[in-house]
């Protein structure tokens, strides 16, 4: 088995090298964690390296002072940040992107370095996934083969505080056990209020494991820098750190570490990095009655000393969790394509970075709350749980953990559960984050988003089996969906999610119909036969209808509004059909969707656009992703599909403008219009739910006092989607859009699914980029370590290895090639608030027992990058 291992390993080492990078987006995401904790490297074609750039908040408008230095037998060379203390800059000759890091190849001097950004995913541990810190850490290789005198050195400044860089702040250092951080703070801090994007009541904290040579200082950044590079350590000391304006002296922060004569680093050395809020969200009840929401990790940790000292002790095994969630995600998105293994590499940290896990001021961990943050430039648009951008990103939330979702779902549900009350469904919490002042009620977009929730509801009990929801709000739900009965057919003063104000909107009117569809499925999970019946027939008429209406004349595509036979749009709602396993468009009317399939492909091939594809036919020069992958998603033709997917990476990888990965941008020249990507940050998802997910037996049994309660109690019995961090696609377990196309390809087997009557055992089988043996696997570390232990950040870097593999696997797949396939089944323990997954995994014993082995790889391939350490195009003309 051992040798097994090894001769994979080996093989993948060699087949890396010949490997090409092609995908350059103009941000690279550093460190995503919360709302408030996302963290870029502004990477457009006119910018500079890393290693001689500062990173930037997610808007791009402002600097966040973030520097590492290196000194190598007394020279030093910058590693990340911009000034001019350092005698040079290292060179960059790599960088590759997994779902949960960035990593950043680069040369100074006689050494090779790997700096590796890691912002963990823990959809199955919601205490580790709601600690708003990551991970930092660098390695350094000589390539000379000689021991060489090296020191390192790392500082984050109070420009991670506020977007006022006027205000006074306050800091400084204290230690525990076996960790010492940094803590700084605003003078002032300002509950509830960002400003440029940044909150003003953050608490920041920079940390280390305590070790010998280990030095700090708290003092202006370029006395601590200057100190560093010309002793190699700092004075352990801090100057006046109380009322200095964030920006004046640009006070920083700073560790050092002297190595001694080493030749390479063993473990590598690791910062951490967090911004804190606490509270997170004030949240206002049904009741008038105000929250002030705190972060869910307090559950655990009582106070933050404990929260940093567990963070560092678990940087080993977080490597190695985060290791193995990249390695399903990718193998799962290279069923594909290789553009989608990029798409989504660059995505999940934003889709599980846009939300705050809160619980009351009393602690009470069964009163669990989850809200999610607009993320669009601009004043007055932050809004809190926006419901059509949770609509775009529902499949990666019920990929990685459906339980996520009840707990979103919850305080939309609660706001809205009043008699009398309107009978639609509100757009959001409120238009201020964190300050969820009640719903925003607009009849303009009633169809739209009572159709939402409806789809959100049924989707969440199908995947989890908790139907608790479904049975305390069902009263809210079917006045929603009575709503509907007089509504969406021939909707009129409605706008659709994206403020089209056009009425007979073909898209808008089917998802109102599925809404309904939902409703009929939710009314049998309740027991409610007589409303279920009603439903059900309303929704066949209603689809009858609707596909009579939204018809072309020459019956070859769906029209975009009724009747204009020149209109056309993207039928993203169709994707929903698909998701609850609602068949409204069945076996009868299937060569409708292959003719929809067809017309797309003509006008993809003939649409002067060649960054995307605009959201209908009146829509000029605007693309957005999120609907564009949806809507991939829908259709049964790989090439039109790869299609679809082709235009939202050449949108991304198209790096003339500065921005993160955005939602809406400009189809011909690529400019980024607003918002984010996945929850992106608009909370969009490019990761779509395969139709063999197991669903679940719908119970609406409580145990417990609430919703949460009920998830840790039923989660031990429930598998996950994901073995905790495996999405993250993903976020994350059985891939998506593959097997949907391929439940078109096997249409003819399909039958409705009753999915509170009968409980499917599918799984998914994947192909892994190794073969090897499996044993429990127990997501929170209890359990034994993952099989991709062998290949964490101590060896050889995550990154590297799985992405560029997983793009190899996808190529080979489309050239006709094969790989040999394996799959386990071990379930392990989970923390509560998790679901159970299906992942492969090896024993601890198995993987120590390699490490001495792998590395003699680890040198094969440092004489491989010692041979290839040009750089790449974009980063040649600034280094």
């Amino acid at each position: 088995m051992r040798l097994v291992w090894l001769l994979l390993c080996l093989s993948l080492l060699f087949a890396l090298g010949g490997s090409v990078r092609t995908f350059f987006p103009a941000s690279v995401p550093l460190s995503i964690r919360s709302p408030y904790h996302s963290v870029w490297y502004t990477s457009t074609n006119t910018s500079g390296p890393i290693s001689g750039s500062w990173p930037r908040f997610w808007g791009q408008q402002s600097i966040v002072g973030w520097a590492g230095l290196i000194r190598v037998d007394g020279a030093t060379f910058q590693w990340m940040g911009q000034d001019s203390i350092a005698d040079g800059n290292a060179t960059v000759t790599d960088i590759q992107i997994t779902p949960t890091r960035s990593v950043f190849f680069m040369q100074a001097g006689p050494l090779n370095l790997t700096v590796t950004f890691l912002s963990p995913i823990e959809p199955s541990d919601w205490v580790k996934q709601s600690l708003p810190f990551s991970y930092l850490s660098l390695e350094a290789h000589a390539t000379d083969g000689a021991q060489h005198s090296i020191q390192v050195y790392s500082d984050i400044t109070g420009e991670w505080l506020s977007g006022d860089r006027s205000m006074p702040m306050q800091g400084s250092c204290q230690t525990t056990s076996s960790s010492i951080y940094h803590e700084f703070a605003l003078q002032n801090p300002q509950p509830n209020v960002e400003i440029n994007h940044q909150a003003s009541d953050v608490t920041a904290y920079y940390a280390m494991t305590v070790e010998q040579g280990l030095t700090w200082q708290i003092s202006g950044a370029d006395e601590t820098r200057t100190q560093f590079a010309a002793e190699g350590a700092l004075s352990s000391s801090a100057s006046s750190a109380s009322g200095i304006p964030v920006f004046s002296l640009e006070l920083a922060f700073a560790f050092a570490v002297d190595l001694g004569q080493i030749q390479s680093t063993m473990p590598p050395i690791t910062w951490a990095v967090g911004l804190v809020r606490d509270p997170t969200v004030v949240y206002t009840t049904v009741s008038d009655s105000v929250q002030k929401r705190r972060p869910y990790y307090v559950t655990q940790y009582p106070d933050i000393s404990s929260a940093i000292e567990a963070f560092m002790e678990d940087t080993s095994a977080a490597s190695d969790r985060a290791s193995l969630l990249d390695k399903k995600i990718l193998d799962d998105a290279a069923n594909v394509s290789a553009h989608y293994v990029d798409l989504v590499s660059l995505s999940v940290r934003q889709t599980m970075g846009g939300m705050d896990i809160t619980i009351p001021e009393d602690v009470n961990a069964s009163d669990v709350k989850i809200f999610t943050k607009d993320f669009v430039l601009g004043i007055g648009q932050q809004r809190v749980s926006p419901v059509e951008q949770m609509f775009a990103a529902w499949p990666a939330y019920l990929y990685l953990n459906s339980t996520l979702c009840g707990a979103m779902l919850s305080p939309l549900l609660e706001s809205q559960d009043t008699s009398p009350g309107p009978q639609f469904a509100a757009s959001d919490l409120g238009p201020g984050y964190p300050n969820a002042t009640g719903p925003t009620l607009n009849p303009t977009l009633g169809v739209e988003h009572s159709g939402n929730m409806l789809i959100l509801m049924y989707a969440h009990a199908r995947i989890s089996g908790d139907g608790v929801l479904l049975a305390r709000h069902y009263s809210l739900a079917r006045r929603w969906a009575d709503y509907l009965l007089q509504n969406t057919l021939a909707p009129q003063n409605q706008l659709t999610a994206n403020a089209e104000p056009t009425a007979n909107v073909t898209n808008l009117a089917l998802k109102g119909i599925i809404g309904v569809r939902a409703m009929a499925e939710i009314s049998r999970v309740v027991g409610n036969e007589v409303d279920a019946q009603r439903y059900n027939n309303n929704a066949s008429t209603l689809i009858e209808s609707w596909l009579s209406l939204a018809q072309s004349r020459d019956g070859r595509h769906l029209l975009g509004v009724y009747d204009d036979q020149q209109s056309w749009s993207l039928l993203y709602s169709l994707y929903a059909d698909r998701l609850l396993g609602t068949n409204l468009i069945n076996q009868t009317s299937l060569q409708i969707l292959d003719d929809q399939a067809q017309f797309y492909s003509a006008i993809l091939s003939s649409a002067g656009t060649p960054l995307g594809l605009p959201i209908d036919s009146d829509t000029q020069g605007v693309s957005l992703s999120a609907w564009t992958m949806l809507t991939a998603a829908t259709v049964a033709n790989t090439s039109t599909r790869d299609q679809f997917i082709e235009k939202v990476w050449s949108g991304v990888s198209n790096n003339a403008t500065l921005g993160a990965f955005t939602d809406q941008y400009n189809d011909v020249t690529g400019k980024i219009l607003n918002g984010m990507f996945a929850p992106v940050w608009r909370r969009r998802s490019l990761i779509h739910i395969p139709d063999r997910l197991p669903n679940r037996t719908i119970s609406i049994a409580q145990s417990g006092t609430s919703d949460s309660g009920t998830r840790a109690a039923s989660s031990r019995n429930r598998a996950g989607l994901i073995a905790g961090c495996t999405i993250g696609s993903l976020v994350v377990t059985a891939l998506g859009m593959f097997l949907l196309w391929r439940w078109y390809q096997n249409k003819h087997r399909m039958a409705r699914d009753k999915v509170h009557m009968v409980e499917s055992a599918h799984r998914l089988t994947v192909t892994p980029l190794y073969a090897f043996g499996s044993t429990e696997y127990s997501q929170d570390g209890s359990g034994a370590s993952p099989a991709y232990v062998g290949l964490s950040p101590r060896s050889l870097p995550p990154a590297g290895i799985i992405s560029k593999a997983a793009r190899e696997l996808a190529r080979s797949a489309q050239r006709g090639g094969s790989t040999a396939s394996s799959a386990g089944s071990p379930t392990g323990g989970q923390p509560p608030g998790s679901e159970q997954g299906t992942m492969a995994s090896m024993a601890m014993a198995e993987v120590q027992g390699l490490r001495a082995e792998l590395e003699g790889l680890r040198s094969m391939l440092r004489d491989r990058d010692a041979a290839h350490l040009d750089a790449p195009p974009d980063y040649t003309s600034h280094v």
